[in-house]
């Protein structure tokens, strides 16, 4: 029988490697941050807690991680340089379009590697296929979820920890080459 604190160990194990070396500190609701990260598939599975089949896929994280990313974006531009209001909405289309994304969590931050996928999914390399975004909807709501837990200031630092701009700004240059090459 699991005790309630099996339990808490278990949540612990589960987020410590994303809190680790992700995120950079525990996070107080473990559940929202496994729900963050939890596949809909790995919960058909018998996964030996009863506890992680408690936690729901929160959908609601991945729009507020889409506003919260928006907002960033919008911030980042809007304080350093003078730009025109077309030209910060123009960042914060490109930025926070799915497919720059996905490449971000996908290759830069290596998203996947925290996700608790399902054996099929995990196999299939879900996240590399080419018509998927999965990878950006994940970070949104791990966007999402670093918001509820810290603030506005938590997800800053999370980008700027991780590059967020100039690793998109690499990925558009080298995007831009392709096309014309």
């Amino acid at each position: 029988m699991e005790t309630a604190a099996d339990s808490k160990t278990y949540l612990e194990m589960i987020c410590y490697p994303a809190e680790k070396y992700l995120i950079g500190y525990a996070v107080r609701d473990k559940e929202r941050l496994i729900s963050a990260i939890l596949s809909n598939a790995l919960l058909n599975e018998p996964v030996g807690f009863e506890q992680l089949r408690k936690i729901q896929v929160d959908k609601s994280l991945e729009t507020i991680g889409d506003c919260v990313l928006d907002f960033v974006i919008i911030d980042n531009f809007a304080t350093k340089e003078r730009y025109s209001a077309q030209d910060i909405d123009d960042f914060r289309q490109w930025y926070g379009n799915n497919e720059n994304l996905q490449y971000f969590a996908k290759n830069c931050i290596h998203l996947y590697t925290y996700i608790l996928w399902g054996p099929d999914e995990r196999k299939q390399h879900i996240w590399d296929q080419p018509t998927t975004v999965i990878l950006a909807d994940r970070l949104e709501m791990l966007i999402g979820v670093l918001y509820l837990e810290n603030g506005i200031g938590a997800v800053k630092e999370f980008l700027q920890k991780h590059h967020f701009f100039e690793e998109l700004d690499i990925h558009g240059r080298s995007t831009a080459r392709r096309r014309y090459v």
